[in-house]
């Protein structure tokens, strides 16, 4: 059985790759200006945030397959954490003196600045709207539903419930069959 994606999970996919692409795009303005001038690569943080990146594009797609706890972990990773760090470094901003912009990183002028500015107001909107996406009842019955489904460990595509063993017992007494699902 290959169920089609609600709307809200089409979105909510959408919007998290979104958010992970501005990421990638503050990373580089980030970094550009340092090496334009002749500073050497970060090599470290640019490999941690690499994998961070990677490792939150795979969630995005488990999270568009129906894996229910991708979906979890997407909120505390994206939202949880991401959302908090932007919000503290602009508190902080704020509480320190300099104000919002100064406390995300953001000193100068021009084209660069008001790229880093957008990528914050995107990253922030995105993370928000997919969050709510996600928990929407058409979302929730999707990955509600991702326990039918069994999912082959070769090429992780889905399998119907009769791909999983099923056997009918009748019951001596009653009469009534049951039915049980063996997933693996």
């Amino acid at each position: 059985m290959d169920r089609t994606l609600p709307s809200p999970v089409r979105w909510a996919t959408f919007l998290w790759a979104l958010a992970i692409t501005a990421g990638i795009i503050e990373t580089s303005l980030a970094v550009a200006p340092g090496l334009a001038e002749g500073a050497t690569v970060p090599w470290l943080a640019l490999s941690v945030r690499a994998l961070l990146y990677t490792f939150s594009a795979l969630l995005v797609a488990w999270f568009a397959r129906g894996l229910r706890w991708s979906r979890v972990t997407l909120v505390v990773l994206m939202t949880g954490v991401g959302l908090a760090s932007v919000l503290m470094s602009m508190g902080l901003g704020v509480l320190s003196g300099p104000g919002v912009f100064v406390g995300l990183g953001y000193e100068g002028h021009g084209a660069a600045s008001v790229l880093r500015v957008a990528h914050t107001l995107v990253y922030v909107a995105a993370v928000v709207v997919a969050t709510v996406m996600a928990f929407l009842p058409a979302a929730g019955r999707y990955f509600a539903g991702a326990g039918e489904a069994v999912h082959d460990g070769v090429d992780g595509r889905r399998h119907a419930a009769s791909a999983a063993s099923t056997r009918r017992s009748s019951d001596d007494h009653t009469g009534t069959d049951r039915t049980l699902l063996i997933t693996g």
